[in-house]
């Protein structure tokens, strides 16, 4: 077994892209198929103490050792790829356990120190000896991104009888399951063991959300650059502005939409469950985009200026667009300006990293501290079993062995 950082590994650098994500993993398994290339996916599916990452994490692993994503930083990589030669050779999963929680020096003798342990499930892609199972997984992580509902999936990681349920089989999980509480209360991954008929599962739970969404009203030099960070992370963008010469696709090629409304018309925008960046830099038009954009529904409403000037655009309006009433108290919680955590930013590209930290934080529910401030939390609840009651909580395939993406 080779030591990461061995020559083998000098010789083939991982590949981790700063945008790692379904998004890069679903492309590169897209080129795979086409190019009839095989390859070895790498899920974790259950930690137990600190990691790196979490449950439902993922990396491919190539024929070459060339590796597309990241699990461990670089710990355990090196290892994958010896298992996921020999995967590729019998197109059969495995699943692997790493601890880290033994002394320092002795995992791998380069001193880990992450305090915890990690079951890693490899699974073949092989599009010429396993098509269906290559359509199977592809269409897994297309309908990840894609996806404009949440959902939670099943993916079988073990069964008692492979012919009648083997691993790798994607499922819906039914209502039933989530009333049951599975996963355990804010989970969004991890191990369960249930039973569906005679033949006992263990699955890999995911709560599947879709991408959050961005809506940007503005056209700036540093419009592109935030709605260029938001989609490398994974963002779904939409640049809402009226015509004018800079409002173009050549523009903003990151732009998942482009919306070219009449003046002031921002309330012909969908903004209900999405974030909003108001970001002309044109009094009037941010009075506006204000006033119409910050409703119930929204999640998020960011102005960029000055207090002073946030003052401004509260006041009621008589002039321009049209929008002359004063703005319910209550949904001023859902306002933030000037927008972006306080991180001292200077440089357009600072100032849009301290706009998406701040809506990361909104969306995830954190206050944007410090990580060295925030208490440990415990580990939760680990692998839960089905009761005899919980005879089966799951529906058909989501994707039938037919299915060609």
């Amino acid at each position: 077994m080779k030591k990461a950082g061995s020559e083998g590994e000098q010789r083939t650098r991982t590949k981790t892209g700063d945008d790692e994500n379904m998004e890069e993993l679903s492309r590169e398994l897209k080129a795979c198929l086409s190019e009839s290339r095989a390859c070895v996916v790498a899920t974790i599916v259950d930690v137990d103490g600190s990691a790196y990452r979490r449950e439902g994490a993922r990396c491919l692993i190539h024929v070459d050792g060339e590796v597309t994503g990241i699990l461990s930083g670089g710990c355990i990589e090196e290892d994958l790829r010896e298992h996921a030669q020999e995967v590729l050779r019998t197109l059969e999963p495995r699943k692997l356990f790493y601890d880290f929680r033994i002394g320092e020096d002795e995992v791998w003798g380069i001193g880990l120190g992450c305090n915890g342990a990690i079951t890693v499930w490899l699974e073949p892609f092989d599009p010429v000896r396993s098509p269906h199972a290559a359509d199977r997984i592809l269409g897994d992580l297309r309908r990840r991104v894609e996806t404009r509902e949440p959902y939670v999936v099943a993916t079988v990681i073990g069964s008692s009888d492979p012919a009648a349920v083997p691993p790798g089989a994607r499922r819906t999980l039914a209502a039933a399951a989530e009333e049951a509480g599975l996963l355990g209360a804010g989970r969004r991954a991890g191990l369960v063991r249930l039973p569906e008929g005679s033949t006992q599962l263990e699955l890999l739970l995911e709560r599947v959300a879709p991408r959050p969404e961005l809506v940007i009203v503005g056209v700036g030099d540093d419009a592109r650059l935030l709605c260029s960070l938001a989609r490398r992370l994974q963002w779904r963008v939409t640049v809402a502005y009226h015509a004018t010469d800079k409002a173009t696709r050549e523009r903003f090629p990151a732009a998942d939409e482009l919306r070219v409304i009449p003046r002031y018309a921002f309330e012909q925008v969908d903004v209900k469950g999405k974030y909003v960046v108001v970001m002309s830099h044109n009094l009037d038009l941010d009075r506006e985009a204000v006033h119409r954009m910050l409703t119930p529904e929204v999640a998020y409403l960011g102005l960029v200026g000055s207090r002073y000037r946030l003052e401004k655009i509260l006041e009621p309006n008589s002039n321009g667009g049209g929008s002359d009433g004063s703005i319910d108290p209550q949904l001023l919680a859902k306002l933030y300006s000037p927008v972006g955590l306080d991180i001292g930013a200077e440089t357009p590209e600072e100032i849009a990293m301290s706009i998406l930290a701040e809506m990361t934080a909104v969306k995830n529910g954190r206050s944007g501290g410090f990580l060295r401030d925030r208490k440990a939390a415990g580990s939760g609840a680990r692998t839960p079993t089905a009761t005899p009651s919980q005879s089966s909580f799951l529906d058909e395939p989501i994707f039938p062995e037919s299915c060609r993406v």
